[in-house]
């Protein structure tokens, strides 16, 4: 029976971009970021970690991932979507929560980011260095499973490109604030000091940066604005954490946030 690396195997011949995957955590155990692994290196990824599921990065194709949980449901938003009438017969995967990952190949020189929650339920994934994993990855809910019925990648239309386009929010950057002063103004105060001081010594480093992008969030800041500040917080801190740490608290918190906003609770699928 084949083992995960061989399945790992697979996809690197089909041409993907494998990141290995902590079951719990959903995170990927290596560096990855602009990596393609090597066979030889997939051989010694899974050799240390056996069990490891599977990614695949989102190199020259992104992913409408739809998610399904008891007080969001993702098909509803995708069937009130005017987007939804251009989805062509393409490769699809269904999660084991019940979701539904779309796979469309990005047209040439068009660039697809990734927009959590771009409808209730629904996320984009497309950043060169976002992943999404595939079967026979697994979780206590169950596998993810490939929907065979159409085993080709389609090409996203240009109406789908011009809507996910659309869609993404032009705002600016926003510190202005008419905060009183007390405790409030001290944690302001505080963020701005860790731009350019970093977030301290390496045993409070995911702690400090989950505090300092929730600090960010909460007060209105840019999505976008607050990756970039805490990219530079993080690249003033004497040890560094690595981008792909980085990258995953800065999507959890972000997460947190717009859920707040939204009153209801995320779950991954």
């Amino acid at each position: 029976m084949p083992g995960m690396v061989d399945y790992a195997l697979h996809y690197k011949r089909l041409g993907f971009s494998v990141v290995p995957i902590d079951k719990s955590s959903k995170r990927a155990i290596t560096k990855f970021k602009d990596k393609t692994f090597s066979e030889h290196e997939i051989r010694l990824l899974w050799k240390d970690r056996p069990d490891a599921n599977i990614a695949v990065r989102t190199t020259d194709f992104f992913v409408i991932d739809i998610d399904v949980k008891e007080d969001v449901n993702g098909y509803d938003s995708l069937r009130d979507w005017e987007l939804a009438k251009y989805i062509p017969p393409t490769l699809c995967a269904t999660t084991p929560s019940g979701g539904r990952h779309i796979y469309l190949k990005k047209p040439p020189e068009v660039t697809i980011n990734q927009d959590i929650k771009v409808r209730p339920g629904i996320d984009i994934k497309g950043n060169p260095n976002n992943y999404v994993l595939v079967a026979p990855s697994n979780n206590p809910k169950g596998k993810y499973q490939w929907d065979k019925s159409v085993e080709e990648m389609a090409v996203a239309p240009n109406e789908i490109v011009a809507i996910l386009q659309a869609e993404k929010p032009t705002r600016s950057m926003n510190f202005t604030t008419n905060y009183q002063q007390g405790e409030f103004s001290s944690k302001t105060a505080k963020l701005f000091e860790q731009i350019v001081f970093g977030l301290g010594d390496k045993g409070g480093r995911n702690n400090a940066l989950a505090s300092f992008v929730g600090g960010l969030l909460v007060r209105g800041v840019d999505e976008e604005a607050a990756y970039l500040l805490a990219k530079i917080a993080n690249h003033y801190t004497p040890s560094p954490l690595p981008q792909a740490e980085v990258d995953a608290t800065f999507e959890s918190m972000l997460r947190k946030e717009l859920d707040r906003r939204g009153g209801s609770g995320y779950t991954e699928n």
